[in-house]
């Protein structure tokens, strides 16, 4: 993604406009936010050839609550961003060290970043690569640095924090769940009946029994898990 798509991210975010994009976020600080975007929405004209799912991002806010930068995690590199409106306020450098960093290294050895003055320019590249060896990171090749979990100091371990859903909200994920079951039951009606009882139109009727029993393991799960955390008070 682009420094012009994460800006426009942000500010669609501040705005609440997020009609175009799917946008699952789980806390894991204060000031940030760990999300999950599908930034284009599954649609029916979607090449069966496509497997892209959402893109793993870290949403970073100030204390009123603005989101003022924004990590995009591609895995073997970090693109960071914040928003000209609020830079020089060391609020990267402090979400990265405390909160960021220790969550990625839950999972990974080591983060490497890449910083290319060509791409960025000469001061966003100057204010990047100063963020970075505050952190730790070192310059291994010509824009290329990194981090190994060894080298990163820390006492914070960083999982977030559950956030329950309403009821309300559980039974919308229901009826989502058997409309995806009674589709699937279309196509498997449609293959049936073209080429008679077959062991692949057997094989989707499971399927959507599958599918669909899980509006009641949903429910099972909700309740249950509310069961668990009240036992815990």
């Amino acid at each position: 993604m682009t420094s012009d798509s994460l800006q426009s991210l942000i500010e669609k975010l501040n705005k609440n406009d997020t009609s175009s994009s799917l946008i699952y976020c789980r806390p894991i600080s204060s000031n940030v936010d760990f999300a999950k975007i599908w930034l284009d929405k599954p649609k029916l004209t979607d090449s069966v050839t496509s497997y892209d799912g959402p893109d793993i991002f870290y949403l970073i806010k100030n204390n009123e609550n603005i989101f003022v930068a924004i990590v995009f995690d591609m895995k073997r590199d970090l693109h960071w961003f914040v928003h000209p409106d609020f830079r020089g306020n060391g609020h990267l450098t402090e979400a990265m060290k405390n909160t960021i960093l220790p969550h990625l290294f839950l999972t990974r050895d080591e983060q490497r970043i890449t910083i290319k003055e060509l791409e960025i320019g000469a001061a966003n590249f100057e204010a990047s690569e100063k963020v970075a060896f505050n952190l730790g990171f070192v310059k291994s090749t010509d824009g290329e640095y990194f981090l190994s979990n060894d080298m990163f100091v820390t006492e914070n371990y960083v999982i977030g924090e559950n956030v329950p859903l309403s009821s309300d909200r559980i039974d919308e994920l229901k009826k989502y769940i058997n409309f995806l079951s009674r589709s699937l039951w279309t196509i498997q009606t449609e293959i049936e009946m073209k080429f008679g009882e077959t062991d692949y139109s057997d094989e989707l009727k499971d399927l959507v029994y599958q599918i669909r029993n899980h509006t009641w393991k949903l429910e099972d799960f909700y309740w249950n898990n509310n069961e668990s955390k009240d036992n815990l008070l």
